[in-house]
């Protein structure tokens, strides 16, 4: 059925907008509050082995600092190509075209074994010798080293797990999502507790435990989605485990799809791993004071993520249909509340630093470094409030290239050269690269605005079909 907007009484349009901007609220909202859950359950991993290993010796804190920053800009660009499955299902849901999304899958998940074998051969070759050239202890070697290995036990079902999820939430089930990520915050702790202390007679692993742990997670919550997947209703429908032959040309395509998608959040995240990796000239308790204020920013980057990812499902589909309008409102409601929410949290930081670098570790020279990092993490909120739900809208759109392009530009030709500017000619010390990793972030955000302006332009100005 076709229909279009009238426009000609500015009363019309007004009650007509009134009751889309009430509908679209809702579901957003209905969309987001799932998303929301299961990106917080996601970065809690990370916020549980950080505060966990915090607690048992600051030289293991460093030592997980450094692992991770390795680990996360390759591990996140695997998935964020991975990723791409959500866009891609979001616009067979809004085309109606149910057949494609079950084959699609299927391949998404053979592209994610050749990932998973690729990444575990990469890190055998290449993390003793970066480690070894590190400016670093041999204690905080030897435990990023083994937090490492053990960790790469994992990469297999985590990245499956990201297929799965990402063909539920392209479906727009995002509360199924939810739960499956819910599954990972009670393992998760279960397994470092018992991993890093040494606790029911196993050994105590320290920050090596972390990444064992993680690991152990991730195989026992795939485990659990792939019965969920089987037996749900809305699921098992898609078949999506009756197995067809690999087609290497359509995960040729997907790759030209994700690896934009992958690559963009492997510049951000990459930029930030590569600070953790400079703050390694600093003292142990600097290194761990680093990783913690960044730790929990990284969190509370759970909050504009989540409106990337609802803006992504939601975008793709009203593209599906081709509801161009529905698409522009989508997007300024999505921008705004995105920033009401970082204002909301900046405030609460503001007055909670200390307790935050406190549940940390308890030294007053760590507290203190801390709560320094900390006050800059409120900067990063504004900013992730407004160039994180743009890139979602951008997925949406199936635009990859040119937000990559961009955060390359952002991140690496501006923030970071202007971090280590600081760093040689100011005496702010290794607040230096919080300061630059600030400009870059807002330069990133000016910049996707220009470009959504520029794609919302070419879209046609009413609604087409439903």
């Amino acid at each position: 059925m076709r229909h279009c907007i009238m426009h000609n009484s500015g009363k019309r349009k007004g009650s007509i907008m009134k009751d889309n901007w009430q509908q679209q609220l809702k579901h957003l909202f209905y969309i987001l509050f799932p998303v929301l859950v299961y990106q917080l359950a996601n970065f809690s991993a990370q916020l549980i082995d950080a505060m966990m290993t915090g607690n048992y010796h600051e030289v293991h804190l460093a030592g997980v600092s450094i692992g991770g920053n390795l680990w996360a800009p390759f591990f996140t660009l695997m998935t964020g190509t991975l990723s791409a499955l959500t866009p891609i299902v979001g616009h067979h849901v809004g085309a109606r075209k149910d057949e494609e999304i079950a084959v699609d899958t299927q391949q998404f998940i053979y592209l994610a074994i050749i990932l998973s074998m690729s990444m575990i051969g990469i890190g055998i070759i290449l993390i003793r010798p970066i480690l070894s050239a590190m400016n670093v202890s041999t204690s905080i070697q030897a435990v990023a080293g083994n937090y490492l290995l053990y960790l790469a036990l994992g990469i297999v079902p985590a990245f499956l797990f990201t297929v799965l999820r990402s063909f539920v939430d392209g479906l727009g089930l995002t509360r199924i999502s939810m739960a499956f990520m819910l599954l990972l915050v009670p393992f998760n702790i279960l397994f470092n507790y018992t991993l890093i202390y040494g606790k029911f007679g196993f050994p105590q692993l320290g920050g090596s435990g972390a990444g064992l742990g993680t690991a152990l997670t991730y195989w026992v919550v795939l485990l659990v989605v792939i019965l969920i997947i089987k037996r749900h209703p809305q699921l098992k429908e898609y078949a999506i485990f009756r197995w067809h032959r690999i087609n290497f040309a359509k995960i040729g395509q997907f790759i030209k799809v994700g690896l934009p998608i992958g690559l963009a959040i492997f510049v951000e995240v990459a930029v930030f791993a590569s600070v953790g990796l400079l703050m390694s000239r600093y003292s142990a308790t600097i290194i761990a004071a680093h990783q913690s204020a960044m730790n929990f920013a990284t969190f509370l980057y759970g909050f504009p993520l989540s409106m990337s990812t609802a803006l992504t499902i939601v975008i793709s589909q009203e593209l599906g249909r081709r509801d161009y309008m529905a698409v522009r409102q989508f997007s300024k409601l999505g921008v705004r509340l995105s920033v009401g929410i970082a204002a909301f949290l900046m405030l609460g930081l503001f007055f909670n630093r200390e307790t935050v670098a406190q549940a940390y570790g308890k030294s007053p020279e760590f507290i203190k470094q801390t709560v320094q990092f900390l006050s800059f993490a409120l900067l990063f909120q504004f900013s992730d409030a407004v160039a994180s739900p743009i890139q979602g809208i951008l997925r949406g759109y199936k635009d990859t290239t040119m937000p990559f392009i961009i955060g390359g530009i952002s991140y690496w030709l501006v923030g970071i050269p202007v971090g280590l500017l600081l760093a040689k000619f100011s005496k702010i010390g290794p607040a230096s690269f919080w300061v630059g990793l600030i400009v870059g972030l807002f330069t990133c955000g000016v910049l996707l605005s220009l470009r959504l302006h520029y794609l919302e332009k070419k879209l046609p100005v009413t609604e087409v079909e439903i």
